[in-house]
């Protein structure tokens, strides 16, 4: 399977990791490395969660309450955001 990022998915990833590190120095960088492992997880099996509504899968960060949100279009994984589990999921549904 292919990947593709949304513009915005980067910029979700850097935001957070800066809050974070302003939090504790070191702890951004566990973010995106948290982040880029659950990428690689869901590369590996894309339809291991479950479709939502408009084809939205999602999974869990490990220690963090940020979800990625992605969807599958033939053989592409689209990433679309990284959201804070507190936000509504459809914050960020401009990016279909």
């Amino acid at each position: 399977m292919n990947r593709l990022y949304h513009p915005e998915f980067e910029t979700d990833l850097i935001a957070a990791a800066r809050y974070y590190e302003q939090q504790s120095v070191g702890l951004g960088h566990d973010f995106i490395a948290i982040a880029e492992t659950t990428v690689e997880t869901i590369m590996a099996d894309p339809q291991r969660w479950p479709e939502r509504q408009g084809g939205i899968r999602r999974m869990q960060l490990d220690r963090f309450p940020f979800l990625i949100r992605y969807r599958i279009s033939g053989d592409t994984v689209q990433f679309l955001s990284v959201l804070h589990g507190a936000r509504h999921p459809d914050t960020s549904s401009g990016r279909l």
